[in-house]
């Protein structure tokens, strides 16, 4: 009966252990999707790179869930979004209109989805200004600097007083901003 009851626990020690080493190598294996997306972003090829756009999108608020339309409004893996907001910022820099496109919309609902944005602000702003704050505007796109604005206007409401370390850099987006949009009517 001894050996038995050995058994029982070695075999309850290893599955904890197989539990444990199974829980980072999930962690990983999901993350090896993400990151193969993420390295098809720096691809030569426009389609490859906006499906790989859309790729992420749909593992950062679809994975792990049914896929239903509304599976996609919980709140995104934070291990995940850490994983991939630095390249969607890169590709806000985007030759494609669409791909910026979709690394905007992403990065919006993130922004809108996470649970602690805060810790978002750090690559987002410097990005937003990047693209807004310049004297001559890097973003072409009517459309897509509207979304940049929404996307800076997002991030003010829903940090708060988390932003005032980048109120210099905001304002100054902001108003390169107004005076673009002065100009162009």
């Amino acid at each position: 009966m001894r050996p038995l009851h050995h058994t029982r626990l070695t075999a309850v020690v290893s599955l904890g252990n197989k539990m444990a080493v199974s829980d980072q190598n999930v962690g990983f294996d999901d993350n090896y999707g993400v990151m193969r997306h993420l390295n098809c972003l720096q691809d030569q090829n426009r389609a490859k790179r906006c499906r790989a756009l859309e790729a992420v999108r749909s593992e950062i608020f679809y994975s792990g869930q049914d896929g239903s339309a509304d599976a996609g409004h919980a709140a995104p893996d934070c291990r995940v979004v850490e994983l991939v907001i630095g390249p969607l910022l890169r590709a806000f820099s985007d030759p494609v209109e669409k791909c910026r496109e979709l690394a905007i919309a992403t990065v919006s609902e993130v922004l809108q989805l996470t649970p602690e944005p805060r810790s978002l602000l750090q690559c987002v702003v410097p990005t937003l200004v990047q693209r807004l704050a310049q004297p001559e505007i890097l973003e072409p796109s009517e459309e897509l600097r509207l979304q940049l604005v929404q996307l800076l206007h997002s991030a003010l409401e829903r940090c708060g007083v988390s932003v005032a370390s980048y109120l210099s850099d905001l304002v100054g987006s902001r108003s390169s901003y107004i005076a673009v949009c002065a100009m162009s009517t």
